[in-house]
């Protein structure tokens, strides 16, 4: 009986800790981002419209895609402060 709450005890300690560790990254990989090959750019879509300095040589791409293979960067104030860097937590970012 008493190995039997143990188990229980350490299956929930273990799920907390899943839901609270920072496993998780604050923005995903497959999230659509818009990307000036010119500037070498990368911006968020809602983004787009106040941004400066972009040209007419844009496409859309996916974050993981414009960050590996075409090394792009996030230079835009708007665009950092929606794809922020980083790990997160599980509750975190069920609340998001």
């Amino acid at each position: 009986m008493r190995k039997k709450y143990v188990v229980i005890t350490v299956l929930v300690v273990v799920f907390i800790l899943l839901l609270s560790l920072p496993i998780v990254d604050r923005t995903s990989d497959s999230e659509r981002v818009i990307v000036d090959y010119t500037t070498r750019d990368i911006i968020h879509p809602n983004c787009f419209d106040q941004a400066e300095g972009i040209t007419n040589n844009v496409d859309e791409m996916s974050l993981s895609t414009a960050r590996d293979y075409h090394e792009m960067e996030i230079r835009d104030e708007c665009s950092v402060e929606r794809l922020p860097e980083g790990k997160t937590s599980l509750l975190m970012k069920i609340f998001e």
